[in-house]
């Protein structure tokens, strides 16, 4: 018998991860930016956007009234001067908001919050000059030094609050001591009853009103939207975890099949010349059946190494190209043992609907789930495709009339390497791999089984408009990688 040196070269872990790395050793990698601060600087610097013109609206009502309809006595063209000119830095404050997102994160990071501090700071100097020309400390609206305060405690870091509120007690200490008296103030608004209310004491009840009003709305507005986009936020991660999980088996599954190939080609080739070496010989019928049964055992191990890599491997690494639901079940069917015993039930308008997915990877996991619906069922029981249109989205439904799943074993269902079939059937990995394959895709998958009913099984693919651009496609496809 011959003698085979093998030789093999094993690499620590560390290094194989560098050498999978993308990037380059050369380059410096920066400290990455936490995209919740990104989200809430948007957040808040889009909402101070819409504050500053329902201010700068509620000035220009606040002077009308005061003018036209209380008949009050104000410097109307100054005050309507910085009532402008907070328009003006609201305008550039928007251009700035649609061109700033350009630049990197990591400098927005160190730069948004020291602009949006320099807004407010301007709004706080904008009120204290409206005071100024409308009677100081005496006007009611003084009230809306908290407001300001109360927002900077939302949408800025802490130190720039403390600034602020340092800018605010300075331009009322400056109030107090040059401001433009209103005598008006103090004229009551009432004709008669037992008591007179003056105008400060009912701009005082309204301003305090407004005050809560704004406040409220708009810290629960904010908050509310930081609550949606953590939401989103943590599915994105959620979704990278998936996606990392997906891509660590696909590695195990090419670093077990090339680690393993060696050694089963090696003993492939053994066994081989050894019932050659058997041949004509003298040697008991069971020692040729246990050779026979090697290599047959050997061939079951490859095909179990073939169907890992391509199931783990094909759908990260498989080009997105549009394709029509026909197609797609066409090659689902094609490699398809035990085909007579599918019956396809589909809608005649699905027949053209054009999908973006990795169209060999797609049929071979929906291979996969009509194979468990035949394993499931009797030698002799049917399994039924069938697809239906929904909302931008087609479905694929496979049902069998086999022994179901009970509730514990359906809750379990698509865990990696859970599996109910005998050792050797099954590695339990089709579901968890279909399903991260779909939520990949923007689709989705869904199990209903129950024990001696069968079970259906429901696989979602968005569908791509014929109008759809070569963009999106790519886009789609750099996602899905």
């Amino acid at each position: 018998m011959k003698q085979r040196l093998q030789f093999t070269i094993k690499l620590p872990p560390t290094f194989v991860l560098i050498l999978a790395s993308s990037t380059p050793s050369c380059s410096t990698v920066s400290k990455p930016v936490d995209a919740r601060q990104i989200d809430r600087l948007e957040v808040n610097a889009s909402w101070l956007l819409r504050l500053r013109w329902v201010a700068v609206i509620g000035q220009l009502l606040t002077i009308a009234v005061a003018r036209f309809l209380i008949r009050v006595e104000l410097e109307t063209i100054p005050l309507l001067l910085v009532v402008g000119f907070t328009a003006i830095s609201n305008v550039a404050f928007a251009y700035w908001l649609r061109t700033h997102t350009r630049l990197p994160e990591q400098f927005r990071v160190r730069r948004d919050p020291w602009v949006l501090a320099a807004v407010m700071g301007v709004d706080l100097l904008s009120l204290t000059t409206l005071l100024f020309l409308s009677g100081g400390p005496a006007n009611p609206f003084t009230i809306f030094f908290f407001v300001n305060l109360a927002l900077a405690a939302v949408v800025l870091p802490t130190r720039s609050s403390w600034w602020l509120l340092l800018l605010a007690v300075g331009c009322l200490g400056f109030l107090l001591a040059v401001h433009l008296p209103v005598p008006a103030l103090s004229q009551p608004v009432t004709a008669g009853g037992a008591r007179q209310l003056t105008l400060q004491q009912v701009g005082l009840v309204t301003a305090v009103a407004l005050c809560a009003g704004v406040a409220i709305y708009f810290i629960t507005r904010v908050t509310r939207e930081l609550q949606g986009r953590e939401r989103e936020l943590r599915l994105a991660e959620l979704q990278t975890a998936r996606s990392e999980r997906l891509e660590a088996l696909a590695t195990l599954s090419a670093g077990a099949g090339h680690e393993l190939a060696s050694p089963l080609s090696t003993i492939a080739v053994i066994a081989k010349d050894l019932s050659r070496h058997l041949e004509g010989m003298d040697v008991p019928e069971t020692v040729i059946e246990d050779v026979g049964l090697i290599r047959s055992e050997l061939d079951h191990c490859r095909k179990i190494l073939d169907g890992m890599a391509s199931s783990a491997g094909q759908a990260l690494g498989e080009e997105m190209l549009p394709v029509t639901s026909h197609e797609l079940l066409s090659e689902t069917l094609e490699g398809l043992s035990r085909r007579d015993r599918v019956t396809l039930d589909l809608d005649a308008s699905s027949s053209g609907l054009s999908l973006v997915v990795p169209l060999t990877g797609m049929a071979n996991a929906l291979r996969g789930i009509i194979r468990n619906s035949l394993d499931a069922s009797s030698p002799d029981a049917e399994v039924l495709v069938s697809t239906q249109i929904g909302k931008d989205s087609l479905q694929i439904t496979i049902s069998d009339t086999g022994c179901g799943m009970s509730p514990e074993v359906l809750a379990r269902a698509g865990e990696p390497f859970f599996t109910t079939k005998e050792p050797g059937q099954g590695m339990g990995l089709g579901l968890f791999l279909t399903r991260n394959l779909l939520q990949r895709l923007g689709g989705n998958l869904t199990l209903d089984s129950s024990p001696n009913v069968g079970t259906k099984t429901v696989v979602t693919i968005p569908v791509l408009n014929r109008e759809s651009s070569t963009a999106t496609i790519n886009r789609i496809y750099h996602c899905v990688k």
